[in-house]
């Protein structure tokens, strides 16, 4: 019989040494050798422009900009709070004076996916399981290898490099959790690394709260409740500070960007409500993609260990990754090349496959079929990140080099980031989504008198929108300048085409002159359509 995982003995020697290398550096060098593949790709779809495959890292980019002349929002002199990650601004900010550092994100990124790629190694590497008398040391080395391959392939590593974002950051703090939690498997204590991760995690983003409640909960399994308390306590800290420096600026306790996302203003009868209506709405996005139901099936599986497992320190670890599993799936964000979740999916998996292989007799072979097949939604995202940075210099970058020329003193747009980094000194930049305008942001009826009030009160004159994000027709003074629509295929952008408007606060003429010179300069990709309102009909993201 080939190899088993054990069941009852659970501190089994270590599997035989072979001349392979550590799992771990298998895993980096993995990593880098398909971030390195992807990275030359976006520059040959660009024609040797990198972008991002996402508008938001540039929210992030241009908030350090100013961040690091001491103001925090995207328009001088008005405070306002576009990004959900508290610390990730700030990282970008001793790069922001230097001509590369539009690379910056990418530099981070490579560093903590490339050290998230050493733990997933690693903590594998750690996991207690003997291959049979037949199994020789090479093929026990592929499998575990296979298993960390998979895991990687999950978190889409090299996918979440390219997003730019804080997410590779989130994802490390996540299978740092997930590795400290699996320690309890062996009967050893949840390590200090494992709590700092966790007590870090909010800073980073708020869902990690999910985390920091199943840390809590294995350490009450433990019977450590003074480190749960500790734990819970310490990771509402920054948070707490963050919110209040918020409210010193005038602005709500909790960033627009995640107030705007959850819909927040959109419900107005009470806690309750908005609670129910919340979940009501993330369940209803969340079944149409497939890594809601693979949540499901994790969470199906945790229900099925938590039951069977006999150890209590044990069972609080499984109850603890199901919690994180229901929180993720009720109210949770999922897609967008799987950003929003990822962090849930790892913790949860790791767990599951920890004590998968810690405490019952699951073939190894069984256990990377079953891993790999839980893979193909992120195999899709890692494969189409070249074409969601084709989509992002296709249309957002050529709205960025339009404006290079804009000499008007506002553009109103809806999405922020490529537009407002690195654009002409002087230019304010109306967000009517609402991340960088918090009058925007509570705004929950953007029919076409708020949008024609809107944009004479900050002198916009003119507007790049998609026409369809806003109920009804565009205001009547709005004179359409041309429709800008990529011809490829769309995979990150919310919509194919942009309508580009004069309003009575701009030149018409002017524009007009400007934008059939730019029309003469797009990429084949892309095709503008002068003087024509056009609606794409393409179905929207949601946002």
């Amino acid at each position: 019989m080939n190899g088993v995982f054990v069941d009852d003995n659970r501190r089994q020697s270590p599997a035989p040494p072979t001349s392979a290398p550590p799992i771990a550096v298998a895993c980096i060098l993995l990593y880098l050798a398909v971030a390195l593949v992807l990275f030359l790709a976006i520059l040959h779809s660009n024609s040797g422009v990198f972008t991002y495959t996402l508008d938001d890292p540039y929210i992030h980019l241009a908030l350090a900009q100013n961040l690091a002349h001491g103001h925090y929002g995207i328009n001088p002199g008005e405070p306002s709070s576009p990004s959900s990650s508290i610390v990730w601004p700030f990282l970008l900010v001793p790069f922001a004076g230097h001509a590369w550092n539009l690379y910056a994100p990418l530099a981070w990124n490579i560093l903590f996916c490339g050290l998230a790629a050493w733990l997933i190694g690693r903590t594998v590497e750690s996991w207690n399981w003997r291959p049979g008398p037949m199994t020789s040391p090479r093929r026990a080395w592929l499998l575990r290898f296979a298993i960390a391959a998979a895991l990687m392939l999950i978190a889409n590593l090299p996918g979440l490099t390219f997003i730019g974002m804080e997410h590779g950051l989130q994802l490390l703090l996540a299978i740092a959790c997930a590795a400290g939690l699996a320690e309890v498997f062996t009967g050893r204590p949840i390590p200090t690394w494992c709590l700092c991760a966790a007590i870090l995690g909010p800073t980073i983003r708020y869902e990690n709260f999910a985390l920091v409640a199943a840390v809590a909960v294995a350490l009450y399994g433990q019977r450590r409740y003074r480190a749960a308390i500790v734990v819970i306590a310490f990771s509402l800290i920054g948070p707490a500070l963050f919110s209040l420096f918020l409210v010193a600026h005038g602005l709500p306790a909790l960033p627009s960007s995640v107030l705007v996302k959850a819909k927040v203003y959109a419900f107005h009868r009470g806690l309750l409500v908005t609670a129910i209506a919340t979940v009501m709405r993330s369940v209803n996005w969340g079944i149409r993609e497939p890594s809601w139901w693979d949540q499901l099936l994790v969470a199906i599986l945790l229900v099925y260990l938590t039951i069977r497992e006999r150890l209590r320190p044990a069972r609080f670890v499984l109850a603890a990754a199901l919690l994180a599993a229901l929180l993720q799936l009720t109210i949770g964000r999922f897609n967008w090349f799987h950003r929003y979740e990822v962090y849930a999916i790892l913790f949860t998996v790791m767990i599951a496959t920890a004590a998968l292989i810690e405490t019952t007799r699951l073939r190894p072979r069984y256990l990377v079929l079953g891993l790999f097949a839980f893979t193909w939604p992120y195999a899709l995202a890692l494969w189409e990140t070249p074409t969601a940075a084709a989509n992002v210099y296709q249309q957002q970058y050529q709205m960025h080099r339009f404006l290079a020329s804009f000499h008007g003193p506002a553009v109103a747009v809806n999405d922020l980031g490529l537009v407002s980094y690195d654009r002409p000194a002087g230019l304010y930049v109306l967000d009517l989504w609402g991340l960088a305008s918090p009058e925007a942001s509570r705004q929950t009826d953007k029919n076409a008198a708020w949008l024609d009030a809107i944009t004479r009160v900050h002198n916009a004159g003119l507007v790049i929108v998609y026409p369809s994000w806003y109920p009804g027709d565009s205001p009547a003074d709005w004179e359409p300048l041309g429709t800008m629509c990529i011809t490829s295929r769309r995979v990150s952008i919310a919509l194919k085409c942009v309508v580009f408007y004069s309003t009575p606060q701009g030149d018409q003429a002017a524009l007009q002159a400007e934008l059939a010179d730019f029309a003469r300069t797009l990429p084949s990709t892309v095709k503008m359509t002068l003087g024509k309102d056009t609606t794409d009909t393409d179905e929207d993201y949601d946002q």
